[in-house]
């Protein structure tokens, strides 16, 4: 298993976190910032001061697991079968280590950037009549780089929340899922860490304070280019639209812990302008987290995701550390 990536990622990680734990230990002893401004910036609801760069190391890992049943033949009242019934069970790991970047360029203006690397791992399992046939496979790469520009047109007065315009393009930087080989049992060689399309997305968040909760949600929409691929002729991924609603508390001035829900809906991938079939999803996911102040310059962010619809990862496990410069 050639985990040298993700190792690397892993130590790049560590190594900025304790850079940036010993720069709040060394630095002034101002009073920390609330936890709840980690999980705002995080959601996109709070931007960076003028000035101040935060350097964000992070980790994520997700896991899917489906089982699927496919019969050759036909059956008798719902019960009897006549044919080949043949079980395929799927199980899919993605670890991915990431950078990203925050930086305020004015008060109410922020950059942002992000660079992932992935590894994956699928475990394909076939029960054929009274045979089993496994196989797993893995790759590693570096993923979409993802670019973006937030601006806060509002600013929270009495019934009014704050609002924060966000707008992202995605490179097409990671390895793209054209041309991979697959063997006779339709089973891939390798397997992809990007998209192969350049998109852009737009959405728009908010946040409204009511001590000691803070209440935010938003909605975007995200669009990718159609791009003309050898072999396949014009392919378009799907457009998505996501909303998300939630809520965090404070515990006290270090602890906060936040609740909320993320629908992702994705249109059919299209070929030569036809819908290709079974490639609409619907992506639902309740996640539970908690932001802790380390220092004043940098927080411990750890979140869990439970996925609530089919098309949705069973588990997903994240941890970043927020750094400001």
């Amino acid at each position: 298993m050639n985990l040298k990536g993700v190792l690397l990622t892993t130590i790049l990680i560590i190594l900025i976190f304790l850079f940036g734990l010993s720069l709040g230990i060394c630095g002034d002893n101002k009073k920390p910032p609330s936890a709840e401004e980690a999980i705002l910036q995080e959601r996109g609801g709070v931007l960076v001061p003028k000035g101040t760069l935060i350097v964000e190391p992070g980790f994520q890992y997700s896991h899917t697991s489906r089982t699927r049943i496919a019969i050759s033949g036909f059956t008798i009242l719902e019960a009897i079968v006549i044919g080949q019934i043949k079980t395929e069970d799927i199980k899919k790991d993605v670890f991915m280590g990431y950078l990203n970047f925050r930086y305020g360029l004015l008060n109410n203006l922020q950059l942002e950037a992000q660079i992932p690397y992935l590894y994956r791992r699928e475990r394909y399992a076939y029960k054929e009549d009274s045979s089993t046939t496994e196989k797993t496979v893995t790759d590693s790469n570096i993923g979409d780089i993802t670019f973006g520009i937030s601006y806060q047109v509002l600013y929270e007065k009495g019934s009014i929340p704050d609002v924060v315009l966000n707008f992202k393009v995605k490179t097409k930087t990671g390895k793209d899922p054209y041309g991979i080989e697959s063997d006779a049992l339709g089973i891939p060689k390798e397997l992809p860490t990007g998209n192969g399309h350049w998109g852009v997305s737009g959405g728009i968040t908010l946040v409204k304070r009511s001590d000691p909760a803070v209440l935010f949600g938003g909605i975007a929409y995200f669009y990718n280019f159609e791009r003309d691929v050898e072999d396949y002729g014009e392919m378009k991924p799907g457009s998505s639209v996501d909303f998300n609603i939630g809520m965090a508390y404070a515990l006290n001035e270090k602890l906060s812990t936040y609740i909320s829900y993320d629908q992702k809906i994705y249109s059919h991938t299209t070929q030569e302008g036809e819908d290709v079939a079974g490639t609409d999803f619907n992506v639902g996911m309740l996640y539970f987290g908690a932001s802790y102040v380390i220092s004043p310059k940098s927080f411990l962010n750890f979140s869990v995701g439970v996925g609530l619809t089919n098309d949705a990862p069973d588990v997903t496990v994240e941890i970043r550390f927020p750094i400001k410069f």
